[in-house]
């Protein structure tokens, strides 16, 4: 088991680890890593489907980005080759493994990462309407002069493919 001061160190940069994608876009105050993964997990609680294993994807949401305290948050437009950004992550995550003492972690990320189950699936999708929901939050709250509801929303409809969660989706754009 991890010592409570190791805990600690990574859970302080999870939370000082501020989004790259609300960086770039001029944010005030912008969302953690930490706070993500915390929106990201209250969305799942909410709205797992029944046959789902609701323990396994709160533990992938909690855990997907965990690995950015060493490799930092690339957004799709940061240049790094998909498999490049998965190769730094999964060493990110085996430092983390020995760190933490959590075997486990190693097996829900490269669940996440393979998406060959419906949890991951799920997670991953979910993870793409927590950042259209943010992008939202930033437009009715900030007045940076930018209108990034739009731009998020055309980006995960196109990938988001778990029918629940796309529905959620064009629900929230239905509410503008």
């Amino acid at each position: 088991m991890a010592t409570i001061k190791k805990f600690m160190k990574i859970s302080g940069q999870m939370k000082n680890l501020q989004r790259s994608g609300w960086v770039y876009h001029k944010i005030e105050n912008p969302e953690s890593d930490a706070a993500h993964s915390w929106s990201l997990s209250l969305l799942v609680q909410l709205y797992a489907p029944a046959e789902l294993d609701l323990c396994k994807c709160l533990k992938m949401a909690n855990i997907h980005d965990l690995a950015e305290i060493y490799v930092g948050d690339f957004t799709p437009g940061s240049g790094i080759a998909p498999e490049k950004k998965h190769e730094m992550e999964t060493d990110a995550m085996r430092r983390l493994v020995k760190e933490l003492d959590y075997p486990e972690l190693a097996e829900l990320f490269a669940e996440f990462e393979e998406q060959k189950t419906p949890e991951a699936v799920f997670v991953r999708n979910m993870d793409k309407l927590d950042a259209v929901i943010q992008a939202r939050y930033y437009d009715e709250t900030q007045t940076y002069g930018g209108r990034l509801f739009e731009e998020f929303y055309n980006y995960a409809e196109e990938k988001i493919t778990h029918p629940q969660v796309l529905s959620l989706l064009r629900e929230l754009k239905k509410q503008a």
